[in-house]
């Protein structure tokens, strides 16, 4: 290598240090602002930083409400989702449980109308046996009455 491309390499290091150098004063003088002569660097970075905190706690509450808004919006459709499926199953199950019911009393209904007819058959040929029973005692009866007037 010539002695001025030596030249050129060791300055262009320096120049881009440089420049990185001031760019990075900048920023920070940027972010900072300027100083003034009665006020301190400690009490200028702590206004700094209690600002930038500021700023970040705002960005923080800002986000997380965003967020709730959004998340509340959602448990919204999903409870009102759940709320309509509950009533539909809730529904279906009432119809199957009336059915159930309605099923049930129309069997005991059947089964009374049957014992209904069986018992009162039984009765009734319970009653028409006593008074045959009856009508034939108060026969034999007369027909005694007959033999024994006739001896």
């Amino acid at each position: 290598m010539t002695r001025k491309e030596k030249f050129k390499k060791k300055h262009h290091f320096s120049l881009k240090f440089l420049i990185g150098v001031l760019l990075l004063s900048g920023t920070i003088v940027g972010n900072i602002g300027v100083a003034f002569a009665d006020q301190d660097i400690p009490s200028l970075l702590s206004n700094w930083f209690t600002n930038k905190g500021n700023e970040s706690i705002r960005s923080i509450e800002n986000a997380i409400m965003t967020e709730k808004e959004q998340q509340k919006a959602r448990l919204k459709e999903e409870l009102q989702s759940e709320l309509d499926q509950s009533a539909q199953q809730l529904e279906q199950y009432t119809e199957v449980e009336k059915q159930k019911r309605i099923t049930a009393l129309q069997e005991y209904a059947n089964q009374l109308i049957e014992d209904m007819k069986l018992d009162n058959n039984a009765e009734e040929k319970q009653i028409i046996s006593a008074e045959m029973d009856k009508e034939i005692q108060k026969t034999i009866k007369e027909l005694e009455k007959i033999k024994s007037k006739g001896k």
